[in-house]
C-alpha cells in the first residue's frame, strides 16, 4: 500500500515525536542559548520570540534569561483562532503566565502585544535545507508568510542536533528557517 503525502508527514511526525521524546536533555538548552548567543552578537532594539517549552522541546528558559538580562524585548506566541497566525505578547520575568491553546504557557491577556524580528520556533525535526516538521496545525507556517511579507522577519529553528531527518516531508506554504541552532552547531541557511 502506497502512502499519501499526508500520511508520510503524519507518519514522519510520529516518528519524529518519539525519537524528540527519548532524548535525554541535559543542558542541552544552555548549550543551544550559548550558541544562539555567539550567532547572533548585535541585538540591539530587536524583538525576539521564543516559545515556552512544552514536553520534550529544547528548552528555551536558559535563553529567554539570558536575552532579557541583555535588555533585548522577549515575547511568545500565542494562538488566538484555528487556523490564523500567532500573535505575540511581550514577556519578562515579571510576567504572569497561564495556559493558553494546547496547555502552552503564555503571557496573561494584560501583556503588550509586539511584532518579532526574529521568530525562534519549536519544532519535531529539521532538514538541512532548513524545513522543520512542526505539529500540524500550521501555525508558524501562517505566521512566518505574514511577518515576511509585512517587513523583514527572521525565523531560527531550535531543536536537539539528534532531531535532524534527511529530508523533511513539505508542502507548498511550508516555510523555510533562516537558520537553526542545536546544542552542537548553528547552521544559517543560504
Amino acid at each position: 500500500m502506497t502512502l499519501s503525502h499526508r500520511d508520510k508527514k503524519q507518519q514522519q511526525r510520529d516518528t519524529a515525536f518519539a525519537r524528540r521524546a527519548a532524548i535525554v536533555a541535559g543542558d542541552a538548552g544552555e548549550k543551544a542559548s550559548r550558541r544562539f548567543l555567539d550567532a547572533f552578537p548585535k541585538l540591539d532594539g530587536l524583538i525576539i520570540s521564543l516559545y515556552w517549552p512544552l514536553g520534550s522541546e529544547l528548552d528555551t528558559k536558559p535563553l529567554l534569561r539570558a536575552l532579557h538580562d541583555l535588555g533585548v524585548v522577549c515575547a511568545l506566541p500565542v494562538v488566538e483562532r484555528k487556523d490564523h497566525p500567532l500573535s505575540f505578547r511581550r514577556w519578562t520575568l515579571e510576567t504572569v503566565l497561564e495556559p493558553g491553546a494546547f496547555n502552552v504557557l503564555v503571557p496573561a491577556k494584560s501583556a503588550d502585544y509586539v511584532i518579532p524580528d526574529f521568530v525562534v520556533t519549536p519544532m519535531l525535526a529539521f532538514d538541512a535545507a532548513g524545513y522543520r516538521l512542526g505539529y500540524g496545525g500550521g501555525f508558524y507556517d501562517r505566521t512566518l508568510e505574514k511577518l515576511r511579507n509585512e517587513g523583514k522577519c527572521r525565523a531560527i529553528g531550535f531543536a536537539y542536533a539528534a532531531q535532524e531527518l534527511a529530508k523533511v516531508v513539505i508542502d507548498s506554504y511550508d516555510q523555510r528557517l533562516d537558520g537553526i541552532i542545536t546544542e552542537k552547531d548553528v547552521r544559517i541557511i543560504k
